[in-house]
Order: structure tokens, then sequence, then C-alpha cells
């Protein structure tokens, strides 16, 4: 079975070597590389042409001016001709018998649409934080943000296509956005419980609040779509799905309240059912969950401002 690996690729020629020397060294033995340049200016697009002219049975390099991650890995996935598509981040590496496995996983399973594996997340500081799916439960791994990464996972090419593709208007979020689409076209998902992927974070500069709120606003965007889909397959059918979705999406509404109350406030009466109650947890104190019963979610948030406001500085 043909495995197509799509690299998105925006100067990072300072990780590329790793992430294209361990494709290339994967051990399945049907596989083509398309890695695509999104406008770079550091010498990745050499580099590629470089990997290519070396290995040109395998290797295909594409470019196009910077429009993003999302739109390059859907010029590579439109080109591509696997049954499977390995979406590889650039600064990811792959174990060697990664595909190899998960394609045997695919075959076992009758080719569902999605291959979830877990991963190892590297931190610049060189810390690992093993991930793992939340297996046999799509809907709550989704909801709680354990269905895989990018790299991770193993894409049906047909599946993705159907699904519209990477989501080239998000500026995050843009892998849930996509497995929920795939979800709600009734993608069947195979969970691979073995670590072959290492996602390396990078290293990154300040973001903006503007830049941090609309992150949470799209996260609670798709989770309120999530839940809206979710309610018509039946509320009594995914009634634990609803109501951890909607603890969730409280914390969130919370960080976002700390930009803009109103528009929090609104999302909550938008979302959250009536009669929620927050879970207490080492975000939410005991205290805050009695404020919220009195007050309601606006006025317990208002309140806990007032009561910052007032406190001493530290000397």
């Amino acid at each position: 079975m043909r495995v197509s690996i799509v690299i998105p690729c925006y100067n990072v020629a300072a990780w590329l070597p790793t992430s294209m020397d361990a494709a290339l060294a994967g051990s399945h033995p049907d596989s083509e590389i398309i890695a695509v340049d999104d406008g770079s200016s550091d010498g990745t697009l050499d580099l590629l042409q470089t990997y290519a002219g070396r290995n040109p049975q395998r290797v295909r390099v594409l470019s196009q001016p910077n429009r993003g991650a999302s739109a390059a890995r859907n010029v590579g996935l439109r080109e591509c001709t696997g049954t499977y598509v390995q979406f590889l981040d650039a600064d990811d590496t792959l174990l060697p018998d990664k595909i190899r496995d998960q394609v045997a996983l695919a075959e076992r399973e009758g080719s569902p649409e999605l291959i979830i594996g877990d991963y190892c997340a590297v931190m610049p500081n060189g810390l690992l934080l093993r991930t793992q799916a939340l297996y046999d439960r799509p809907w709550m791994a989704l909801i709680r943000t354990r269905m895989g990464t990018t790299s991770a996972n193993l894409w049906r090419r047909d599946a993705v296509l159907a699904a519209g593709g990477w989501p080239e208007e998000l500026a995050s979020s843009q892998d849930y956005a996509l497995l929920f689409a795939m979800l709600r076209n009734g993608a069947r998902v195979a969970w691979d419980h073995c670590e072959a992927t290492e996602v390396h974070k990078r290293e990154s500069g300040s973001i903006s609040r503007t830049g941090l709120r609309g992150n949470w606003e799209r996260y609670i965007a798709l989770r309120k779509a999530i839940k809206e889909h979710l309610v018509t397959l039946g509320r009594e059918r995914h009634k634990e799905e609803l109501a951890t979705l909607d603890q969730y999406v409280f914390m969130a509404l919370r960080i976002l309240a700390t930009y803009d109350l109103q528009a929090a406030r609104r999302a909550f009466r938008s979302i959250i059912d009536r009669g929620f109650v927050p879970e207490v947890s080492r975000a939410i104190t005991e205290r805050y969950v009695l404020l919220y019963d009195l007050l309601g979610f606006s006025c317990a948030e208002r309140a806990l401002r007032l009561v910052r406001r007032s406190r001493p500085l530290a000397r």
C-alpha cells in the first residue's frame, strides 16, 4: 500500500535534514515524499532540491508563495498518489517502522480513515513528554485533545479530501478542525498504541494578547460546533461527552473573559447548558464554584476582578 509523506516547509533549513533523513530511512517499502516549500528565505528550497537530486525516484519538491502550513499540506495532498498520507512537520521525526507498522494496522482494521498514534513531545529544554491518545473513544478524545497530532497520525487521502482538506483559514487548531470534519463524515478510527513519532517543540517568540485571544476564540468555536453536532446525534447517547465538553469550554471561557468579558458572556449563553456546575479542579476552587452558584458566570468573573484590583501590591 502506497503512502505519501507530505512535508510543508517554511524556513526550516536547520531542522529539515533530521526529518528528511528519517523519512527516507523508513522501512515501509512503498512511499513517496512530497515536500512543499512555502516561500522560504533561509535556504530551505535549495536543501530540498538537493534531496530531490539525490533521490529522484522518491522525492518531489513543490514551491509556492508563503500561504501557511495548511495550504502547503493541501498542495501536497492534491499532488500525492498514496492511499494514505503521512503529514510530517519538518521539525518532527518518524521512527523507522512508524509508517510500516501503521499500514499493517490499517490493513488489519479494514482501511479505516484515520490511524491515531501516540507520540513523544520533545521540549526545547530536552524534556520528553509522552502523550497517549484516549483510545477507543474518538469523540471524547477529540474533546479532550487526546487524538494524536499531525505527524503522529496516518490519514487516508480520500477521507481528507472528502472533509475539505486542511482548513487554510484557521491560524490554530487546524488538525483538530480536520479531525472533527472527518469524524462528522463518519470516519472510522484505528488506534496505534506505539510511540513512533517525536514532535519537537520549538522556542517561540512572544505572542500578542490579540493572537492569544484568537487562539482561544477558535478553540471555543470548534467545540461549539462539536457540541451542536453531538446534540444532533442524540443528547442521551453522548451525555458524557457533552458534559465533559461543557467543562472544557467553561475553562476556555474563563480565559477569554480576561480579554473580553462581554464576549465570554455571550459565548457562555450560547454554548453552556442551563444547570451547568463547574467541577472543582486545580484551576477552579470550591470558593469559585460557590461564587458562581450565587452570582452566575458574568458576575462571578466581574467580582473576581474587583477582588484582584483591591489587593495591595506585594512589597
